[in-house]
């Protein structure tokens, strides 16, 4: 059970498929992350390519590609599995973006912070 949960946003915020941006202080440092809506899941993973460490969002909240089908890094196209974060497609093909734990309640999203996060 995580010992602490932040509100990240409302499931009606988001949009299916689409995706959310947040930014966090955490650890005396950001966290920048986002969330994906897909097929009724959501999913989030810290706002970095694993290629170069670039932000993947081509303006805010925007880390889909056209078709809602895949998160595309903004920089080199990328492509990336919106359920695992594998990348399917570009210069990092077949490493995995970081995940973030979340759990949904009540219609909203948290981030599970364990251990003194926060």
């Amino acid at each position: 059970m995580p010992d602490r949960l932040l509100q990240l946003a409302r499931l009606a915020d988001i949009p299916d498929p689409g995706s959310k941006g947040f930014s966090l202080a955490i650890r005396g440092g950001a966290l920048e992350g986002f969330l994906v809506r897909r097929g009724g899941r959501v999913t989030a993973w810290r706002n970095s390519c694993p290629h170069t460490g670039a932000p993947l969002d081509w303006t805010p909240d925007r880390f889909l590609d056209p078709a809602g089908r895949h998160i595309q890094c903004a920089l080199h196209g990328a492509r990336f599995d919106t359920a695992t974060g594998r990348c399917l497609h570009g210069p990092c093909l077949g490493e995995y973006l970081d995940p973030l734990p979340l759990v949904i309640e009540n219609g909203a999203v948290y981030l599970a912070l364990a251990g003194g996060a926060g």
